[in-house]
């Protein structure tokens, strides 16, 4: 499945479509969420208890070192758009997934 974005432009006050079709993926576990070069344009988080945290590391294993690391204090669920987008090259990988019920990524 594909989801098209799209951005409001407030200075001409309208809905613009962004070039790229971005591919949602859902993960519940450690683990690839998807190999090769690809940039991260958002995250939506469900935490399933208070003092959640996520690392994500740019390779195939997880053994690399964390090029993004998150703590969510609350249980609230959260939407972050990454603008602009964050380029993996090699892989986007979780390393640490602490009391989430589950991460769905956006990616191009």
């Amino acid at each position: 499945m594909h989801i098209e974005q799209w951005r409001w432009n407030h200075i001409d006050r309208v809905w613009n479509k962004l070039p790229a079709v971005v591919t949602p993926k859902r993960i519940t576990a450690i683990g690839q969420v998807i190999a090769g070069a690809h940039n991260l344009c958002w995250v939506s988080m469900n935490p399933s208890a208070a003092n959640s945290e996520i690392a994500l590391t740019d390779d195939l294993d997880g053994l690399g070192a964390t090029v993004f690391d998150m703590f969510h204090a609350t249980r609230d669920h959260m939407h972050m758009v990454l603008t602009p987008p964050m380029p993996f090259t090699t892989g986007i990988y979780v390393k640490t997934l602490t009391n989430f019920t589950s991460l769905i990524f956006g990616y191009v």
